[in-house]
């Protein structure tokens, strides 16, 4: 997982002065992708200023051609479009943006604003992946807080008060263990999980790190089991 992308102005010209504004009269089609699940979320246009904004703050500006003016998405819903990464097409007059989305990006309040198939496509499966977007988001709302945040909120309170809430959650979960409720156990565990994430970023240690010590102990394990057959 990539920390969000903002490039120093000096590598923000570097790259405007690589895109082909002329083609579409100043304008420049972006396509915007989620780094995580690659799904295409939404097409949207940019001109230089646009693209200067996007790169250096780290997060989705576009010209609005209806409106006649820049946008920063997610100005007004909150839902935000997190940078990771642009890239050029080859023939530097379009750009694909990877990015970790908060909240839905259609104004429809769709995942994407792509959701009108020639043929029903199945259904995407929630993965592991979920994890990295949300933490991304939790990243994001205590580098810029505001005022609706729960985990800006509760980055305010101070580290101590996360912590209080991971053992109230975990209370709870047991709990919800010891009465048998398989709902109340799915909920309690996410509360966990999610309260802990906070505590890591606010400790500004990454998810990353937890997957590789995940992966070192069962690598660990892997190999002691079959070394010990030997």
């Amino acid at each position: 997982m990539r920390m969000v992308l903002q490039l120093s102005e000096s590598e923000t010209e570097e790259f405007v002065k690589r895109a082909d504004f002329s083609k579409g009269g100043g304008l420049l089609p972006a396509i915007i992708q989620d780094a995580s699940s690659d799904r295409v979320l939404m097409q949207g246009y940019m001109n230089d200023e646009a693209l200067r904004l996007t790169l250096t703050k780290g997060k989705m500006h576009f010209w609005s051609r209806g409106r006649g003016r820049i946008w920063l998405k997610g100005e007004e819903s909150g839902h935000f479009s997190l940078l990771e990464n642009a890239i050029l097409d080859c023939d530097n007059d379009a750009i694909l943006f990877k990015v970790q989305q908060i909240g839905n990006i259609c104004h429809t309040d769709q995942e994407t604003c792509f959701h009108h198939p020639a043929i029903a496509e199945k259904e995407r499966r929630v993965d592991a992946k979920v994890i990295e977007r949300i933490f991304e988001i939790i990243e994001d709302r205590i580098k810029n807080p505001t005022e609706k945040s729960y985990v800006s909120a509760l980055n305010s309170s101070g580290e101590d008060n996360t912590t209080q809430r991971i053992q109230e959650e975990t209370t709870e979960l047991a709990t919800a263990v010891n009465e048998n409720n398989a709902k109340g156990i799915v909920a309690e565990a996410t509360d966990v999980l999610f309260h802990i994430m906070v505590l890591l970023a606010q400790k500004d240690i990454k998810i990353q790190e937890i997957f590789e010590e995940l992966e070192k102990r069962h690598q660990a394990k892997t190999q002691y089991r079959y070394s010990s057959k030997d």
